[in-house]
């Protein structure tokens, strides 16, 4: 791809003896006809070529050529080229001659050992079989061609990670070439984003060139920034209308949800956090009362927790939403249908999608073969409702607009829902379906009954029947200053198949504060940002993948290794004073850029540290009071500027202690919706691929006898139809791959 950039970047995918192989299980199964497939070795008894553990690192280039399909394999040839290091990774580790894409019972292999199509054995490219509707490799390009000219303008921010490093212009798919027999680039779809609104009122589709403020889409929130591009502070209607869903038509909608300040409404609408408790806790199959689930949740306030030994202290003002909700309730068990809580957004996650070969929540893997549709949320702010006692809570402010005494409260909690969508057909369906939201008016009855189709797909009980209580929740998380100081975030999950409660976890890709600073003199921190991170980046981005925070450390410091993952995340900072970031004092920060973007890497993805000073974020990204200076309660929310657009942030590493967000290097660029939008219109015009998986015994024997893999992969089996091989999207293989859980 052509392209013109601020920076370039030197892709570098993490070292795979770092990625533990989970493979995960899916709804599809290989209708095997023929040899019976033999069981897969136990782990541990055989090399991690035998096992087929060589999961695909996100690629340098993908390429793809026209096959003669006589064989009935397929009609073209994927290629995937991949950085020198991974490469050298995989030599490492014993698979240096191919690549696994799939599930244990349907596998696909790409090779790099000169046979099967691969033309160079050693080269670093990896040559797989697959088939494809060349009719949609010709839509493709028309598509692209189309956006292109559409546009005077033809430059689109480029996003390694969260962070913006320039801009390109984006080439479409070259179908003349393909129908010539020549091998050619297959790039994410072109698309554009579009205009947003920066804090002048003016619009622009890629940046300012100077005297742009970092402001949310009301401009309420300002930071002098100048810059020049990548991204332009504000929001556009299409992220307003598909990605932060707050319009006021929407999120008050009388049919869907309830307002808690009057009860006007309907108290049990579909969007309302009784619909969302009543269908997690799916009474008809569990057998749990949704008010007693409830109140269970909430109790995990009023007493200690010791999550990984970390110690979570008690919030004993917890108690009093618990009675005062239960007197609304006329004394007995909490009524759902008088829950204190408001609806302030409502948003999907696709960009959280996960690929099977590397497995897990938020896998470095971008094989193609999808595991989940990523994620979809609900934002919903506390209440203190009117004639509630506001003794004892922090920053309740009364709402505009709505009846005296009815307060917003600093608390927000968040359902995260993992969308079960797997092949790449229904997955393109789905970001399709939240794409079309941009072609209707939210609030109108259109739209939102689009949305509420949307929204029950995943919300709804038995939304994912494999799951604890059929529920589709990955986790559920709340972030709070409101009934005890200072900002507190905390992670729930629903743990234990087949029924279960919420109960309290780790809090995702955050340490235990005690290493902050190294404050307990253990030097771990330093362990986990040298010695683990850092090696896996590289410039000039240093956006590359990095491993998920660990329960137990192990390492040169701490070879019995040490409880490391965070029970809870807190955020000492004083209300309007954003300095708040992961440190260590050892650390190199300033002369060592390597080392400054492992630290910033590890700080970002903690919970304390994207809602502070490494992204300027005042606690929260969608506000459900007037945390955000300026902002106040009435709706629709505010939203960050990590969100919204903020050039030129410096480094707070840098610039200890000093909350000007003009000071500290490097500088970085964020604009997550803009992210998101370019990400979600790309999967929206995905083309599928298919692929026929191998016979695994065949292969995993000849690994044994020969080390080699075999000529032909799929010898002795019968070929599926098209409709029953792997899907795979392989324009996906090459977006810009994001894990951090925020």
């Amino acid at each position: 791809m052509r392209k013109w950039r601020s920076f370039t970047k030197k892709r570098r995918a993490w070292s795979l003896a770092a990625i533990a192989l989970i493979l995960a299980t899916s709804g599809w199964t290989a209708q095997w006809i023929g040899e019976e497939a033999a069981s897969i070795p136990p782990t541990g008894e055989t090399a991690p070529a035998e096992k087929l553990a060589a999961p695909m690192p996100p690629p340098e280039e993908a390429f793809v050529r026209q096959r003669s399909n006589t064989d009935g394999l397929g009609n073209v040839f994927v290629t995937v080229k991949l950085s020198p290091e991974a490469v050298a990774a995989k030599r490492t580790d014993g698979t240096a001659d191919f690549i696994t894409i799939g599930k244990p019972d349907a596998q696909v292999i790409l090779r790099d050992d000169g046979r099967g199509g691969d033309a160079v054995a050693g080269d670093g490219t990896f040559t797989g079989i697959g088939s494809v509707d060349e009719n949609d490799l010709a839509a493709k390009s028309t598509e692209d061609s189309n956006e292109l000219a559409s546009r005077s303008d033809k430059q689109v921010p480029v996003f390694e990670g969260r962070t913006a490093v320039g801009t390109e212009i984006p080439q479409a798919f070259d179908y003349a070439s393909f129908q010539a027999g020549k091998e050619v680039s297959i790039d994410p779809a072109v698309v554009f984003i579009e205009p947003e609104t920066s804090s002048s009122g003016t619009t622009s589709t890629t940046g300012g060139t100077g005297g742009v403020s970092a402001a949310s889409s009301f401009g309420k929130e300002t930071a002098a920034i100048s810059s020049l591009l990548p991204v332009v502070p504000g929001t556009n209607p299409f992220q307003e209308r598909v990605l932060i869903i707050r319009n006021v038509g929407v999120v008050t909608d009388p049919a869907r949800t309830v307002n808690p300040c009057n009860g006007a409404g309907t108290s049990g609408g579909v969007w309302t956090f009784k619909h969302l408790m009543t269908a997690m806790a799916n009474q008809a199959a569990s057998g749990i009362d949704p008010s007693f689930f409830t109140e269970q949740w909430l109790n995990h306030w009023l007493v200690n927790q010791t999550i990984n030994a970390d110690t979570v202290n008690a919030r004993v003002q917890m108690q009093s939403v618990i009675n005062q909700w239960r007197t609304d309730s006329g004394g007995g068990a909490l009524d759902l249908h008088k829950a204190p809580f408001r609806l302030l957004a409502i948003l999907p996650r696709l960009d959280l999608r996960t690929t099977s070969g590397g497995g897990g929540a938020y896998s470095v893997n971008t094989s193609g073969n999808f595991l989940d549709a990523g994620e979809a949320r609900f934002i919903f702010g506390l209440v203190l409702k009117p004639g509630w006692n506001a003794a004892g809570f922090i920053g309740p402010v009364q709402i505009p607009g709505q009846a005296a005494g009815c307060r917003a409260l600093p608390m927000t909690v968040i359902f995260e829902f993992r969308v079960p969508k797997c092949h790449c057909e229904d997955v393109r369906a789905w970001a399709r379906q939240w794409v079309e939201l941009n072609s209707f008016v939210p609030g109108t009855a259109a739209y939102n009954s689009r949305l509420e189709r949307l929204t029950q797909q995943f919300t709804r009980a038995n939304a994912n029947p494999i799951r604890p209580n059929g529920s589709a929740l990955g986790q559920l998380r709340t972030n709070e200053v409101a009934i005890a100081a200072p900002w507190e975030l905390r992670e729930f999950q629903l743990p234990q198949n087949p029924f279960t409660l919420l109960a309290e976890t780790t809090v995702a890709d955050t340490p235990e504060d005690l290493y902050d600073n190294n404050n307990n003199g253990t030097g771990l921190l330093r362990e986990w940002v040298v010695n683990k991170v850092k090696p896996n980046l590289s410039g000039p981005d240093f956006e590359d993948p990095i491993p998920p925070v660990p329960l137990i450390l192990s390492g040169p410091l701490v070879p019995a290794g040490a409880r490391f993952m965070a029970g809870n995340s807190i955020v000492p900072d004083a209300p309007g004073v954003i300095v708040h970031h992961w440190k260590e004092p050892t650390l190199n920060v300033f002369g060592d850029l390597q080392e400054n973007w492992a630290r910033h890497r590890v700080s970002r993805a903690a919970c304390n540290g994207c809602h502070r000073r490494e992204v300027f974020t005042h606690f929260v990204h969608v506000d459900p009071s007037n945390t955000i200076p300026g902002s106040n309660p009435a709706l629709p929310a505010e939203i960050s500027v990590f969100l919204s657009g903020i050039n030129q942030l410096g480094d707070p590493a840098t610039s200890p202690n000093v909350p000007d967000p003009t000071q500290g290097n490097p500088k970085r660029n964020f604009d997550d919706l803009a992210r998101r939008e370019i990400d979600i219109k790309r999967l929206a015009r995905l083309k599928c691929f298919r692929f026929h998986p191998i016979h695994v015994a065949h292969v995993q024997d000849t690994l044994r006898s020969t080390g080699r893999l075999p000529d032909n992969l799929f010898q002795g089996l019968t070929l599926l139809h098209d409709h029953d091989r792997v899907s795979v999207a392989v324009e996906d293989m090459k977006r810009d791959l994001v894990r951090e859980v925020h």
